[in-house]
């Protein structure tokens, strides 16, 4: 009877299997390709991740906000501190790890950074021109590969 448990045990587990690197044994298939940098968002990408691409847009400041790039050449100087940013929404990914990630841009860039990640709990859409207000966070690391340099967290949308 315990062959028999075993050997049909042995034929599910084959007949589920699509081929080599499948199923949820795969970590050497994950750990052999390198996560390549992005520069935009200074977050790393790993298999299936989509990175942020610049978009052709023009979004002038509002009074006291900075611009993207203006927040990158300065961001040591305002780490953990709130500030106002005004962008287009190139991409919102609903309820990760709780939160709702909204990336900007505002066609201003500095050294290859053009795009700011924000995490809020609201709701924007792709294309929508938003001024957001929040705390800086730097060299933010979510594990899984998941890493930020420059990070605005509990992002509130202001006028």
């Amino acid at each position: 009877m315990k062959k028999s448990i075993i050997l049909l045990a042995v034929v599910f587990a084959f007949s589920a299997c699509k081929g080599p690197k499948s199923g949820p044994l795969v970590k050497e298939a994950f750990n052999s390709q390198a996560p390549a940098q992005n520069q935009s968002t200074g977050s790393t990408a790993h298999m299936g991740q989509v990175t942020s691409e610049k978009v052709n847009v023009v979004v002038e400041p509002c009074d006291g906000c900075l611009t993207i790039a203006k927040l990158m050449e300065t961001k040591e100087s305002v780490s953990g501190k709130v500030v106002k940013v005004k962008g287009s929404v190139t991409k919102f990914n609903p309820q990760i790890m709780g939160k709702n990630w909204v990336h900007i841009q505002d066609g201003s860039e500095s050294q290859g950074a053009f795009d700011l990640t924000i995490t809020t709990d609201l709701e924007v859409t792709l294309g929508q021109i938003v001024t957001f207000e929040g705390k800086i966070a730097l060299d933010k690391d979510f594990g899984y590969g998941y890493s930020y340099k420059i990070l605005m967290e509990e992002g509130k949308i202001v006028q």
